[in-house]
């Protein structure tokens, strides 16, 4: 009896038990996550990039840069087919597909007196998106960016701009980090609970300190404050999160564009279940310090946080944050890159909150907000747990 029963057990529960590597993934290829006409001022590098065919391959040279990365990582938690390449006739209606979508490029460059040398950053921000095949839903999104320094003697221009980031994708490989963020994750069928970003508000005199086209191009400003939150939380908490497209409803759809058969794909996006709203209220510079040789700034961001569950009217997190840090700068610098600073600052604000959802630091806790938030972000920590 006692072996009839572990026979009983075994077989009950064995068929539910999904391993790993059990999980087929489709990798249909590099997409943009942006329309033709929008591709020159979001993508405009890898956007010419992606015209260069790699001859081996036959494919361009981002696309294969990126296969290549791919077929040779080791994926834990996934069983990815890399052989039907944008064959869609192949896949089953069932199928889980993978791609990597390029939401939004830019660099910025200024002189550094210190060293006599223009320093310029290209930062490129992305989403690994999983969907099912059948009814274009889509199942999980794991944001990631990178970013690449270009030192140089003289002001760069386009085509020097242009010709550093083709180095930087054929030789530096930046898409390796892919294998890591993908292992973080256990990529599931059906999601019972989801998460995102659903409003990014940006405040009239936060506009005061941003690039001259901020206002005209806000959209783009609205998707990167969400990208780059969304990145945070989810690295440190290992949780898909649901992408946000300003100027598209929750609920809406989101683009996907195939570069290597101008293959376009409406993908539909959940609602979340929890939702996030930031409310970017402005930015402070104050000389704090200065002396013969350089001066002490402190560059300060100021942010409201919503976190909520709309269907039960219930507010998890409802706080203003300030972030502050501290940049020198050398005396008699003229051009600096205020905006960059900025967002620097916030991309720390951003890292630190995610962090002390985890662990509170007592110090982050009293400079950052003015109100009390430990309990609250213990709360936080709960509900991240739910989406996972």
């Amino acid at each position: 009896m006692k072996k009839l029963f572990l026979y009983l057990i075994f077989f009950l529960i064995w068929p539910f038990q999904i391993t790993a590597n059990d999980t087929k993934i489709f990798y249909s290829g590099f997409s943009f996550s942006n329309t033709y006409e929008s591709n020159s001022r979001l993508a405009g590098y890898t956007s010419k990039l992606i015209t260069e065919i790699n001859k081996n391959t036959g494919i361009n040279i981002i696309s294969s840069a990126l296969l290549d990365t791919i077929k040779n990582s080791d994926f834990k938690e996934i069983n990815l087919d890399t052989e039907n390449l944008l064959d869609f006739d192949k896949y089953p209606d069932n199928a889980i597909v993978m791609s990597v979508a390029l939401q939004h490029e830019e660099f910025t460059q200024e002189y550094n007196y210190n060293s006599k040398t223009f320093v310029g950053f290209y930062d490129a921000y992305f989403q690994i998106l999983f969907y099912d095949f059948s009814n274009k839903n889509l199942i999980a999104s794991i944001p990631f960016d990178f970013e690449i320094q270009i030192l140089s003697n003289e002001k760069l221009n386009k085509n020097q701009i242009q010709d550093r980031i083709k180095d930087f994708y054929l030789k530096d490989k930046p898409f390796d980090q892919l294998e890591q963020k993908i292992n973080q994750f256990s990529i599931k069928q059906k999601y019972e609970l989801r998460i995102g970003v659903t409003n990014v508000n940006i405040q009239e005199r936060a506009f005061e300190e941003m690039p001259a086209n901020s206002k005209k191009n806000q959209n783009s400003i609205k998707n990167l404050l969400a990208q780059t939150f969304s990145k945070w939380l989810s690295m440190h908490h290992n949780i898909a999160i649901v992408p946000y497209m300003e100027g598209q409803s929750i609920g809406n759809v989101m683009k996907l564009r195939f570069v290597q058969t101008d293959e376009v794909y409406s993908i539909q996006l959940p609602n979340p279940d929890y939702h996030i709203h930031i409310n970017l209220k402005g930015f402070k510079k104050v000389l704090a310090k200065t002396s013969a040789v350089e001066d002490l700034f402190l560059y300060g961001s100021f942010l409201d946080f919503k976190i909520f569950q709309p269907d039960l009217n219930k507010v998890y997190f409802d706080h203003g944050l300030r972030g502050v840090t501290k940049v020198k700068v050398p005396k008699g610098q003229s051009e600096i890159n205020d905006w960059r600073k900025y967002y620097y600052n916030m991309e720390i604000l951003f890292d630190d909150f995610s962090k002390n959802i985890i662990k509170q630091d007592k110090k982050w806790l009293k400079q950052t907000s003015k109100n009390n938030i430990k309990k609250d972000l213990k709360a936080l920590k709960e509900l991240l747990h739910k989406v996972k």
